[in-house]
């Protein structure tokens, strides 16, 4: 077998494992609709791209969307420790529901505390991370590498 099919076949097994979680554009499972708990749990990674280490000490703010009135409400403030993620998942157990959620990453305190020679004010302040989570039996791993001058993040394993 030539090296192009096996890359064929290998991107069509990534591609029928990689869509089972896929869940269209405006269209939320009953699940989601309805806030149902399960067994998952919510983790984050945040790695500071600007100095090069872990962003220990970093202070997040976990906000829900309230679907009424379509703003996020504040649940509870973490911080990270050293190796970047919290002491405990973000969520877990019973506070682990289905929605839509915000981290809100507190960039210009974490700067500030590690004295950053940066224009002020910051190009970056309080970044927002908006994401849902639509099936309460899988964990949610949310990486986050950010800078003063931008950030990325993603849903990892």
């Amino acid at each position: 077998m030539s090296n192009e099919n096996n890359r064929r076949e290998f991107l069509a097994a990534a591609l029928a494992v990689g869509t089972t979680g896929i869940v269209a554009p405006g269209v939320a499972s009953a699940a989601s609709q309805l806030g149902v708990t399960g067994p998952g749990r919510l983790t984050l990674h945040a790695i500071d791209t600007f100095f090069g280490i872990t962003g220990a000490g970093l202070q997040i703010d976990l906000n829900v969307h309230n679907g009424a009135s379509d703003q996020y409400r504040l649940v509870k403030t973490v911080y990270t420790v050293a190796g970047g993620r919290t002491a405990v998942p973000v969520l877990i157990g019973d506070e682990f529901r289905t929605g839509r959620y915000e981290l809100l990453l507190h960039l210009d305190d974490y700067f500030m505390q590690r004295r950053a020679e940066l224009p002020h004010p910051n190009f970056l302040s309080k970044v927002p991370l908006r994401f849902a989570i639509y099936d309460a039996n899988q964990n949610f791993h949310v990486p986050v590498l950010f800078s003063p001058w931008g950030y990325s993040y993603y849903r990892g394993s």
